[in-house]
Protein backbone atom coordinates (compact mmCIF):
# COMPACT_ATOMS: atom_id res chain seq x y z
CA UNK A 1 0.00 0.00 0.00
CA UNK A 2 1.43 3.36 -1.01
CA UNK A 3 1.70 6.33 1.28
CA UNK A 4 -1.13 8.88 0.88
CA UNK A 5 -0.57 11.60 -1.67
CA UNK A 6 2.35 9.91 -3.45
CA UNK A 7 1.84 8.86 -7.05
CA UNK A 8 3.71 5.97 -8.63
CA UNK A 9 5.76 8.40 -10.72
CA UNK A 10 6.84 10.28 -7.59
CA UNK A 11 7.70 7.09 -5.74
CA UNK A 12 10.44 6.08 -8.14
CA UNK A 13 12.30 9.40 -8.26
CA UNK A 14 15.73 8.89 -6.67
CA UNK A 15 17.21 11.32 -4.21
CA UNK A 16 20.17 13.44 -5.28
CA UNK A 17 21.44 13.97 -1.72
CA UNK A 18 20.70 11.94 1.42
CA UNK A 19 21.96 13.07 4.84
CA UNK A 20 22.24 10.28 7.42
CA UNK A 21 22.52 11.20 11.10
CA UNK A 22 22.16 9.61 14.50
CA UNK A 23 19.42 11.82 15.93
CA UNK A 24 16.64 14.12 14.87
CA UNK A 25 18.16 17.65 14.82
CA UNK A 26 21.74 16.50 14.01
CA UNK A 27 21.25 17.22 10.30
CA UNK A 28 19.75 20.64 11.04
CA UNK A 29 22.82 21.54 13.09
CA UNK A 30 25.53 20.20 10.76
CA UNK A 31 24.34 20.41 7.15
CA UNK A 32 20.83 21.84 7.07
CA UNK A 33 21.85 24.91 5.12
CA UNK A 34 23.56 22.78 2.50
CA UNK A 35 20.50 20.55 2.09
CA UNK A 36 18.30 23.61 1.67
CA UNK A 37 20.69 25.11 -0.88
CA UNK A 38 20.64 21.89 -2.90
CA UNK A 39 16.83 21.77 -2.75
CA UNK A 40 16.62 25.36 -3.94
CA UNK A 41 18.78 24.38 -6.90
CA UNK A 42 16.23 21.77 -7.89
CA UNK A 43 17.81 18.67 -6.36
CA UNK A 44 15.81 16.10 -4.42
CA UNK A 45 17.12 15.88 -0.87
CA UNK A 46 16.38 13.50 1.98
CA UNK A 47 17.15 12.88 5.64
CA UNK A 48 17.51 9.54 7.41
CA UNK A 49 17.60 9.67 11.21
CA UNK A 50 18.91 6.39 12.62
CA UNK A 51 17.03 6.77 15.93
CA UNK A 52 13.78 8.33 17.08
CA UNK A 53 15.21 10.35 19.98
CA UNK A 54 13.48 8.46 22.77
CA UNK A 55 16.47 8.82 25.13
CA UNK A 56 16.75 12.58 24.81
CA UNK A 57 16.75 14.57 28.05
CA UNK A 58 14.02 16.77 26.63
CA UNK A 59 10.87 15.77 24.80
CA UNK A 60 9.54 12.41 23.64
CA UNK A 61 10.04 10.48 20.41
CA UNK A 62 6.57 11.62 19.33
CA UNK A 63 7.42 15.27 20.03
CA UNK A 64 10.61 15.03 18.01
CA UNK A 65 8.83 13.28 15.16
CA UNK A 66 6.47 16.23 14.76
CA UNK A 67 9.36 18.67 15.08
CA UNK A 68 11.45 16.74 12.54
CA UNK A 69 8.63 16.89 10.01
CA UNK A 70 8.38 20.67 10.43
CA UNK A 71 12.16 21.06 10.15
CA UNK A 72 12.15 18.99 6.95
CA UNK A 73 9.44 21.26 5.54
CA UNK A 74 11.57 24.33 6.29
CA UNK A 75 14.56 22.68 4.59
CA UNK A 76 12.38 21.71 1.57
CA UNK A 77 13.38 18.06 1.88
CA UNK A 78 11.66 15.62 -0.46
CA UNK A 79 11.78 12.74 2.03
CA UNK A 80 12.52 12.04 5.65
CA UNK A 81 12.48 8.80 7.62
CA UNK A 82 13.68 7.40 10.93
CA UNK A 83 15.00 3.94 11.68
CA UNK A 84 14.07 1.99 14.80
CA UNK A 85 17.66 1.70 16.10
CA UNK A 86 17.66 2.41 19.87
CA UNK A 87 18.66 5.96 20.77
CA UNK A 88 21.96 6.00 22.67
CA UNK A 89 22.73 2.48 21.48
CA UNK A 90 23.63 2.75 17.82
CA UNK A 91 25.74 -0.30 17.06
CA UNK A 92 27.47 -1.25 13.84
CA UNK A 93 25.71 -4.61 13.55
CA UNK A 94 24.86 -6.60 10.45
CA UNK A 95 21.14 -6.03 11.04
CA UNK A 96 21.57 -2.26 11.30
CA UNK A 97 23.73 -2.16 8.17
CA UNK A 98 21.03 -4.01 6.26
CA UNK A 99 18.42 -1.51 7.45
CA UNK A 100 20.46 1.42 6.16
CA UNK A 101 21.43 -0.41 2.97
CA UNK A 102 17.77 -1.04 2.23
CA UNK A 103 16.97 2.67 2.49
CA UNK A 104 19.93 3.45 0.22
CA UNK A 105 18.62 1.03 -2.39
CA UNK A 106 15.11 2.44 -2.15
CA UNK A 107 16.03 6.13 -2.21
CA UNK A 108 19.09 5.71 -4.49
CA UNK A 109 20.99 8.90 -3.58
CA UNK A 110 23.95 10.06 -5.65
CA UNK A 111 25.53 11.87 -2.69
CA UNK A 112 25.43 10.75 0.95
CA UNK A 113 26.33 13.04 3.84
CA UNK A 114 27.53 11.22 6.98
CA UNK A 115 28.64 12.44 10.41
CA UNK A 116 32.39 12.78 10.90
CA UNK A 117 33.94 9.59 12.26
CA UNK A 118 35.20 11.17 15.51
CA UNK A 119 33.22 12.98 18.19
CA UNK A 120 32.00 13.15 21.78
CA UNK A 121 28.78 11.18 21.33
CA UNK A 122 29.26 7.46 20.57
CA UNK A 123 26.09 7.49 18.44
CA UNK A 124 27.62 10.08 16.12
CA UNK A 125 30.88 8.35 15.29
CA UNK A 126 29.23 4.93 15.17
CA UNK A 127 26.67 6.31 12.72
CA UNK A 128 29.54 7.38 10.49
CA UNK A 129 31.08 3.91 10.28
CA UNK A 130 27.69 2.24 10.03
CA UNK A 131 26.66 4.57 7.21
CA UNK A 132 29.86 4.05 5.23
CA UNK A 133 29.72 0.26 5.45
CA UNK A 134 26.03 0.28 4.50
CA UNK A 135 26.88 2.37 1.42
CA UNK A 136 29.36 -0.30 0.39
CA UNK A 137 27.05 -3.23 1.10
CA UNK A 138 24.13 -1.66 -0.74
CA UNK A 139 26.08 -2.02 -3.98
CA UNK A 140 26.61 -5.77 -3.67
CA UNK A 141 24.47 -7.56 -6.22
CA UNK A 142 23.98 -10.69 -4.12
CA UNK A 143 23.13 -8.90 -0.89
CA UNK A 144 19.52 -9.59 0.14
CA UNK A 145 18.00 -6.66 2.04
CA UNK A 146 14.41 -7.78 1.60
CA UNK A 147 14.46 -9.79 4.82
CA UNK A 148 14.70 -6.67 6.99
CA UNK A 149 11.54 -6.22 9.03
CA UNK A 150 8.92 -3.88 7.51
CA UNK A 151 8.92 -1.78 10.68
CA UNK A 152 12.60 -0.96 10.22
CA UNK A 153 11.67 2.50 9.00
CA UNK A 154 9.10 4.73 10.59
CA UNK A 155 8.40 7.68 8.32
CA UNK A 156 7.98 11.05 9.96
CA UNK A 157 4.50 12.53 9.82
CA UNK A 158 4.67 14.58 6.60
CA UNK A 159 3.43 18.17 6.36
CA UNK A 160 1.39 18.89 3.25
CA UNK A 161 4.42 19.98 1.26
CA UNK A 162 6.70 17.10 2.29
CA UNK A 163 6.57 13.92 0.26
CA UNK A 164 7.35 11.17 2.71
CA UNK A 165 6.28 7.61 3.27
CA UNK A 166 7.40 4.28 4.53
CA UNK A 167 10.47 3.48 2.43
CA UNK A 168 9.40 -0.13 2.16
CA UNK A 169 6.38 1.18 0.18
CA UNK A 170 8.36 3.61 -1.95
CA UNK A 171 9.52 1.10 -4.59
CA UNK A 172 8.01 -2.06 -6.01
CA UNK A 173 11.40 -3.74 -5.83
CA UNK A 174 12.11 -2.34 -2.36
CA UNK A 175 15.61 -3.21 -1.23
CA UNK A 176 16.29 -5.49 -4.18
CA UNK A 177 18.22 -3.48 -6.79
CA UNK A 178 21.87 -2.76 -5.85
CA UNK A 179 22.87 0.86 -5.49
CA UNK A 180 26.00 2.56 -4.26
CA UNK A 181 26.23 6.36 -3.93
CA UNK A 182 28.82 8.06 -6.12
CA UNK A 183 30.04 10.40 -3.39
CA UNK A 184 30.27 10.24 0.40
CA UNK A 185 31.12 13.40 2.33
CA UNK A 186 31.32 14.02 6.06
CA UNK A 187 29.74 16.88 8.00
CA UNK A 188 32.42 17.97 10.47
CA UNK A 189 30.77 20.73 12.48
CA UNK A 190 30.62 18.56 15.63
CA UNK A 191 34.40 18.04 15.64
CA UNK A 192 37.38 20.38 15.42
CA UNK A 193 39.05 19.28 12.18
CA UNK A 194 40.09 21.30 9.16
CA UNK A 195 37.46 20.71 6.46
CA UNK A 196 38.21 19.78 2.85
CA UNK A 197 35.72 22.39 1.72
CA UNK A 198 32.87 24.56 2.96
CA UNK A 199 29.49 25.29 1.41
CA UNK A 200 28.31 28.90 1.27
CA UNK A 201 24.96 29.04 3.11
CA UNK A 202 24.76 32.82 3.46
CA UNK A 203 21.38 32.95 1.72
CA UNK A 204 20.12 29.88 3.59
CA UNK A 205 21.32 30.73 7.09
CA UNK A 206 18.06 32.15 8.46
CA UNK A 207 15.99 29.22 7.22
CA UNK A 208 18.60 26.79 8.50
CA UNK A 209 18.35 28.41 11.93
CA UNK A 210 14.56 28.26 11.72
CA UNK A 211 14.73 24.51 11.02
CA UNK A 212 16.75 24.06 14.21
CA UNK A 213 14.28 26.14 16.20
CA UNK A 214 11.51 23.81 15.03
CA UNK A 215 12.77 21.53 17.81
CA UNK A 216 11.03 23.47 20.55
CA UNK A 217 11.36 20.64 23.05
CA UNK A 218 15.14 20.76 22.67
CA UNK A 219 15.96 24.45 22.49
CA UNK A 220 13.40 26.29 24.60
CA UNK A 221 14.37 27.29 28.13
CA UNK A 222 13.26 24.65 30.66
CA UNK A 223 14.40 23.03 33.88
CA UNK A 224 15.19 19.64 32.33
CA UNK A 225 18.76 19.57 31.05
CA UNK A 226 19.48 23.20 31.85
CA UNK A 227 23.06 22.29 32.76
CA UNK A 228 23.55 20.58 29.39
CA UNK A 229 21.77 22.94 27.00
CA UNK A 230 22.64 26.61 26.43
CA UNK A 231 19.97 29.19 27.22
CA UNK A 232 17.73 30.01 24.27
CA UNK A 233 19.17 33.52 23.98
CA UNK A 234 22.66 32.06 23.55
CA UNK A 235 21.80 29.55 20.84
CA UNK A 236 21.61 32.10 18.03
CA UNK A 237 25.01 33.53 18.97
CA UNK A 238 26.65 30.10 19.04
CA UNK A 239 25.16 28.90 15.75
CA UNK A 240 25.97 32.17 14.04
CA UNK A 241 29.54 32.23 15.37
CA UNK A 242 30.26 28.76 13.98
CA UNK A 243 28.74 29.58 10.61
CA UNK A 244 30.70 32.83 10.44
CA UNK A 245 33.95 31.05 11.30
CA UNK A 246 33.60 28.54 8.47
CA UNK A 247 32.33 31.28 6.21
CA UNK A 248 35.52 33.23 6.90
CA UNK A 249 37.59 30.22 5.79
CA UNK A 250 35.78 30.25 2.45
CA UNK A 251 35.59 34.01 2.02
CA UNK A 252 31.79 34.20 2.50
CA UNK A 253 29.47 35.27 5.30
CA UNK A 254 28.15 31.90 6.51
CA UNK A 255 29.23 28.34 5.61
CA UNK A 256 29.03 24.71 6.68
CA UNK A 257 32.17 22.49 6.79
CA UNK A 258 32.68 19.12 5.11
CA UNK A 259 35.47 16.60 4.67
CA UNK A 260 36.09 14.12 1.89
CA UNK A 261 38.56 11.24 1.96
CA UNK A 262 39.37 11.45 -1.75
CA UNK A 263 41.82 13.79 -3.47
CA UNK A 264 39.95 16.51 -5.34
CA UNK A 265 40.12 16.78 -9.12
CA UNK A 266 40.61 20.16 -10.85
CA UNK A 267 40.11 20.68 -14.58
CA UNK A 268 40.71 24.43 -14.80
CA UNK A 269 43.14 26.27 -12.51
CA UNK A 270 41.41 29.56 -13.23
CA UNK A 271 38.13 28.23 -11.83
CA UNK A 272 39.41 27.27 -8.36
CA UNK A 273 37.42 29.34 -5.83
CA UNK A 274 38.74 31.13 -2.69
CA UNK A 275 41.63 33.57 -2.87
CA UNK A 276 45.06 32.53 -1.61
CA UNK A 277 46.31 35.97 -0.61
Amino acid sequence: MSAPGISSSEKIQPLDVLAIAAHRDDVEQTCGGTLLKMAERGYRTGILDLTRGEMGTRGSAEDREREAAEAARVLKASWRGALDIPDGRIENTWENKLKVARVLREQRPRVVILPYWKGRHPDHYTASTLGYEACFLAGLKKLDCSATVPAAVVADVPPATLRAGRPQDSRQDAGATPHRPFKIIYATLYYDVRPSFVVDISEQFEARFASLMAYKTQFSDQEAGKDLFPAHKEIRNRVEAMARFYGMLGGVEYAEPFLQKEVGLVEDLLMIPVKSI
